[in-house]
């Protein structure tokens, strides 16, 4: 389970180089509204309610420094790759994501409840994540950080000679056709009220489909094995790559609401890109073993 698609080693350094200012200044942009005095350019003739005439690119440049770094860290070879090292960076991919998910979900729990409550306790609480775009914010680097911190614990642990676990995953049935069913129920949805019925309560209902994507990503396949987990791996990295990839030529190509739109975009790309390459990896696998069983009894 060897991972594929790593920066050289040294590629950690840089990365540390990188997001550290890059925190310092996405925090001073965030909660102390600053601005790098003339960074910026004219990108609209006119200005609207929302956007004016003039954008100012130091957020952007906050977002490229944090994201472009922390993929450096995350994904920069260690001394020795190996199996074990494959193994501890699917442990950590695998635990990352959905750790990011769960503070999702107890997210949009809390916020509805506040709602209802309106409780100052759970005003505090909320409060660090409220300003402009709240948890979106967070969600960009979040899954990254989570998994760098659960990485380099493992292989501290490894070093020690202590064990690595396998991954957990939820049983395939009934969480496989689950997953499946309810996000292809919300998908529908919102859909409809994109393009049919304009509906504030079926357009509400994208929130929950990252979660529902989640529960078909940690579904087993009927077969699960170490090569079944290697295609996880592979495309867990993928989805990763492709997501901030992604997210990065966004940051530079839209601004204002229309970022706001990929960002609430973003909660559900990692596990939409990871379904579309594990189910295509999936059918090559299955295609190359029903030509080998043809051939066999030929």
């Amino acid at each position: 389970m060897k991972t594929r698609f790593l920066f050289p080693a040294f590629f950690r350094i840089i990365g540390c180089l990188m997001a550290l200012p890059g925190f310092v200044l996405g925090y001073l942009v965030v909660y102390k509204n600053f601005e790098m005095p003339g960074f910026g350019l004219k990108v609209r003739e006119q200005s609207t309610f929302l956007q004016g005439t003039f954008e100012n690119f130091t957020n952007e440049l906050a977002l490229t420094l944090v994201i472009a770094g922390l993929m450096f860290i995350a994904f920069s070879k260690v001394k020795k790759e190996d199996e074990m090292t494959g193994k501890i960076r699917l442990n950590a991919l695998y635990w990352a994501i959905p750790v990011n998910y769960l503070w999702y979900a107890f997210f949009i729990i809390l916020s509805a409840l506040n709602i209802q409550v309106k409780s100052p306790a759970i005003n505090t609480l909320l409060d660090p994540f409220s300003n402009e775009d709240g948890y979106l914010v967070f969600n960009l680097f979040m899954p990254l950080l989570i998994f760098i911190v659960r990485f380099y614990y493992l292989l501290s642990r490894n070093a020690k000679g202590r064990p690595v676990a396998g991954i957990h995953l939820l049983k395939h049935m009934p969480f496989s056709a689950l997953g499946k069913g309810l996000s292809f129920i919300i998908t529908l949805l919102v859909i409809i009220s994109q393009v049919f019925v304009k509906s504030d309560l079926l357009e509400s209902m994208y929130w929950f489909l990252p979660l529902t994507l989640m529960i078909w990503v940690y579904a087993k396949e009927k077969v699960e094995d170490e090569y079944i987990n290697h295609l996880r791996l592979d495309a867990l990295q993928i989805a990763v790559y492709a997501n901030y990839a992604i997210l990065l030529l966004s940051n530079f190509m839209f601004y204002g609401v229309s970022f706001l739109l990929i960002q609430i975009f973003n909660l559900a790309t990692i596990p939409l890109i990871f379904i579309i390459r594990f189910q295509y990896r999936l059918y090559r696998l299955r295609r190359s073993e029903a030509k080998s069983l043809l051939t066999l009894s030929l």
